[in-house]
């Protein structure tokens, strides 16, 4: 059973930046933090996520991030499929990610990630886990792609949503949890502020996506996991409930997306 306290469920701890601070950073969220969700964001991290999920409060999510496709391989699904299959069974393996579609410098090479995302989709059904989902103008086709799979719901965290409240809807409609970060606590971001408010309180989770995205008492530096205590502190305000009822929300959505 988790307790309260605090979770991150987006970390990109086996990012290159973070080498030199890593055993740091490992010491200090053993002791910080309930829990870490490390994302693999490209195939070359897949076996240092799973390293990094060895030790106390982290677990491991794999996958293929939209952006670094052109770094996968003809066999990647194929040595995913038996990464996971191998490793479901140790229990620090919680999930499939980060996965998703970004047509953020335009729609050239969406095929590309409708199929690797497809595959991906069908792998989280196939081990039963849940996914971690990147998606940045591209919810229609996201949405699409679930129909043409006859996906009517899916188990899985949208990361760092920054949507509009009429796709909120249709992500929790499928039974999505919806994860928010940093840039919730920066002044100007009202839209964000109204949707944190908008989630029911057992969809909510929340991220660092370390080290990108830091809040904003640390704006121009990187992010690291304990800085949860920040974000959760500000979605505490704008809902007007209190820390520990926050800690022991978050906890319980945890457990019931990851174990239950």
């Amino acid at each position: 059973m988790f307790t309260p306290g605090l979770y991150d469920v987006h970390a990109h701890l086996a990012d290159a930046r973070l080498d030199s601070e890593l055993p740091d950073i490992l010491r200090r969220c053993a002791s910080e933090m309930q829990a870490v969700l490390v994302n693999a964001a490209r195939q070359s991290e897949w076996q240092k996520v799973l390293e990094i999920a060895k030790h106390p409060r982290m677990y491991a999510a794999l996958g293929l991030h939209p952006f670094f496709l052109h770094e996968a391989s003809a066999d990647s699904l194929a040595q995913l499929e038996r990464l996971l299959e191998s490793e479901k069974q140790s229990g620090r393996l919680l999930a499939l990610g980060e996965i998703g579609l970004d047509c953020w410098e335009g729609r050239e090479e969406l095929e590309r990630q409708k199929n690797f995302l497809r595959a991906q989709l069908e792998l989280a059904g196939k081990f039963s886990l849940p996914v971690i989902l990147h998606n940045r103008k591209a919810w229609p086709d996201f949405f699409g792609l679930l129909k043409e799979l006859r996906l009517a719901s899916l188990s899985g965290v949208c990361h760092h949503f920054s949507a509009s409240r009429q796709i909120c809807r249709q992500a929790l409609d499928l039974g999505l949890y919806i994860s928010f970060c940093g840039p919730l606590t920066y002044p100007q971001s009202n839209r964000l502020r109204e949707l944190a408010k908008y989630v029911p309180a057992e969809r909510l989770l929340v991220e660092t996506d370390c080290p990108d995205l830091p809040p904003q008492s640390q704006r121009g530096a990187q992010s690291r996991p304990w800085m949860v205590d920040e974000i959760m502190h500000c979605l505490a305000e704008l809902r007007n409930i209190s820390m520990p009822a926050l800690q022991e929300q978050i906890a319980a959505n945890w457990q019931c997306l990851f174990v239950e």
